[in-house]
């Protein structure tokens, strides 16, 4: 059909389609907005879903859908079969036919004599395309069908939400008359004195005959529900197109009823057959010469969609309309195999059934769960009781909780402020332990001090004199005065750096961290100690790595921990011919530098090595012990590490490390 629906795309009335209203705004779609709810309503809530697979349901709620493959295939050998009488510009359109089960072929179908008469048109084409009640919404929704034929029910809702427009109703010939209303009747056998109502069909297994689109199961559902009846609820339904084996299954108690469309049986079954049955609830309508157990609504209609102008619709009716006169050679038998066509009937009466159904389902519902709601409402009841219990015991249980966790954080916060306070007062502690420290080193080095102070001042006086003499002797030789001069100024620096040197170091004060090259604090603190190597006739080398990045420290207690390092060295070397001191720094991974300090002493023992960092141990006869215990303290507060062994030949060495960033190398190496 897909070639077909180009084709209907440039149709001689697209300018109709173009100018028809939005079928949002079409009168028939906002007519009786209650009547097309209720409509919905009872769709949802009674249309069942019958077990039985080879047959899905037709229900516009919950029908099972016909494979589109196979309906497009059909519908193609169909549509090919016709095409081949038809010129190749005749212009074509689709009518939808809802079906339960797809025919063999049109030709063996009731629709067969309709789309003769409709294709004898000069100008137009018409396929058939059969589909379940899903897919033939959904075909409406996309403007995908030209015309519909669907059973009366169906065609309410339809007409509500697609704007579809009805032009003619089905008719079936009986004997000389064409009835253009639908009933059904159901049987059982006459012999079966357990079934004598409608409603004693409640638990019943039901044979339902549907051939060729001949039953409205959604008026079978109404018509169930009317007599307190729900499909696959309290009665189970079973669609079956051969008649003669619904005869069969019912002979054999595998059915205990057969429905059918009113008055299609007897077309099938002898008078003796006929005579074995009952019909269930008869009843007798002026519009149908035949008993029927339901009431009768209007045959399915023929209707146009929104956008098809009345001009085309006019043609279609007329062609349909004339399906009486040129079938005079058809047999007037009971039933003639061939759907005809009359004036459209008024299906406002169909409204009455839905809304009866409505106040029938709200009664029945009230009567059948009277007692389930008095149970659901104490179930509720217990439910609720249950849950304030609960809410209640959640609430006690969370004032609990809050009372431990507002005593837990005030116990915590409490405890946080004297670590805080212990602290600051071991760092307090540890920063005047350094300055005893250091006063204690000064005191130690005050003989090396005096006696590298004695030098520039001893300078100075030897420079001064010398000029005195020069002016007094009247020697006008200035230039070797101010050469003088410029002497005396040099060592009175150096004087002025020993005595700034010695006041920073020994100075109080809080801890204050730069970054600062590890290499120049080597250097500083090698000069400040230059008069004790001297001293000592001590060898002193430096062994320096270039480019290492700067760390953030105290200069000054970076300074006393090396200083007391050299110190200790050279006091280990006291009895050594050839004392050696080595000053190293390098990296000692990606995160950290190291300075060592290596002296060619005797070395460590194992036991004091262990206890040489504890405060108070000492290996001097006069010392106090808390030199190195000071000195790792100072290293660890700023995040590194001292440490000593023993050299592999002789002596023994200190190291301590300290850490760097990455980006603090980064910028060293820019």
């Amino acid at each position: 059909m897909a070639s077909n629906r180009l084709m209907a795309s440039n149709r001689l009335m697209a300018p109709n389609r173009l100018m028809a209203p939005n079928r949002l705004m079409a009168p028939n779609r906002l007519m009786a907005p209650a009547v097309l709810f209720s409509l919905i309503l009872n769709s949802i809530l009674i249309a069942p879903l019958y077990a039985a697979p080879p047959v899905p349901e037709v229900s516009i709620s919950e029908s099972k859908s016909i494979d589109n493959e196979d309906i497009n295939n059909e519908s193609a050998d169909s549509a090919a079969e016709t095409q081949l009488n038809i010129s190749s510009q005749k212009q074509s359109f689709t009518i939808g036919i809802l079906t339960q089960t797809l025919p063999d072929s049109i030709k063996n179908s009731p629709w067969q004599f309709s789309f003769e008469r409709l294709n004898k048109h000069s100008e137009y084409h018409f396929n058939p395309l059969f589909l379940s009640i899903e897919q033939l919404s959904s075909a409406l929704e996309n403007d995908e069908l030209d015309f519909v034929i669907c059973d009366a029910i169906n065609y309410l809702v339809l007409e509500k939400e697609y704007g579809l427009l009805r032009l003619l109703t089905r008719s079936v010939q009986y004997s000389d008359s064409f009835i253009t209303a639908e009933g059904l009747s159901v049987y059982t056998l006459d012999n079966n004195s357990h079934i004598t109502r409608l409603q004693d069909l409640k638990d019943k297994n039901i044979g339902v005959i549907d051939n060729n689109s001949s039953i409205s199961w959604l008026f079978l559902e109404k018509f169930l529900f009317k007599h307190g009846l729900i499909a696959n609820t309290n009665i189970t339904l079973n669609p079956i197109t051969d008649i003669n084996q619904s005869l069969v299954l019912l002979q054999s108690g595998s059915f205990d009823a057969i429905i059918s469309k009113s008055g299609f049986i007897d077309k099938y079954i002898t008078q003796e057959s006929i005579e074995s049955l009952r019909l269930i609830n008869p009843r007798h309508g002026w519009q149908t010469p035949f008993l029927h157990s339901s009431v009768l609504i209007p045959e399915w209609p023929l209707a146009k969609a929104w956008f098809i102008d009345n001009e085309l619709a006019g043609q279609v009716v007329s062609l349909l309309l004339n399906q009486h006169n040129s079938n005079s050679n058809e047999s007037n038998s009971y039933f003639l195999p061939q759907y005809y066509w009359g004036i459209a009937q008024n299906y406002s009466s169909l409204n009455k059934l839905f809304y009866f159904s409505d106040q029938l389902a709200e009664k029945s519902n009230i009567k059948q769960n009277s007692f389930s709601k008095k149970i659901q409402y104490w179930i509720s009841f217990i439910i609720i009781c249950f849950l304030v219990i609960i809410l209640i015991m959640y609430l006690r249980s969370s004032r609990d909780l809050n009372n431990r966790l507002t005593a837990s954080k005030e116990s915590l916060e409490q405890e946080i402020k004297e670590r805080q306070h212990a602290q600051e007062q071991a760092l307090n502690h540890q920063a005047e332990l350094a300055h005893v420290a250091r006063l204690s080193t000064m005191g130690e080095m005050a003989s090396g001090l005096a006696h590298e102070l004695n030098q520039p001042l001893s300078a100075i006086q030897t420079y001064v004199q010398g000029c005195i003499r020069r002016i007094n002797m009247g020697n006008d030789d200035l230039d070797a005065i101010v050469n003088a001069l410029k002497l005396t100024v040099q060592q009175a620096d150096r004087a002025g750096g020993i005595i700034r040197r010695l006041r920073s170091f020994v100075r109080k004060g809080e801890s204050h961290k730069t970054y600062s090259e590890i290499n120049q604090i080597v250097h500083e603190v090698t000069g400040f100690l230059e008069t004790q190597f001297n001293n000592k006739q001590v060898d002193l080398t430096l062994d320096l790595e270039e480019d290492l990045p700067p760390v953030l420290a105290d200069i000054i207690q970076i300074e006393q921990v090396l200083i007391n390092l050299l110190k200790n060295a050279i006091e280990a070397m006291s009895n050594i011919e050839k004392p050696v001191i080595i000053v190293s720094t390098r990296h000692s991974n990606h995160k950290n530098i190291e300075l060592c300090v290596i002296d060619s002493g005797h070395g460590i023992s194992e036991d004091k090595l262990k206890r040489i960092f504890n405060p108070f141990f000492t290996t001097k006869t006069s010392g106090m012990g808390m030199g190195l215990s000071i000195s790792s303290s100072i290293i660890e507060a700023h995040d590194g590490k001292l440490y000593a062994e023993n050299n592999t030949g002789q002596g023994a060495r200190f190291c301590l490390t300290l850490p760097f960033t990455e980006e603090q190398a980064g910028n060293n190496n820019e």
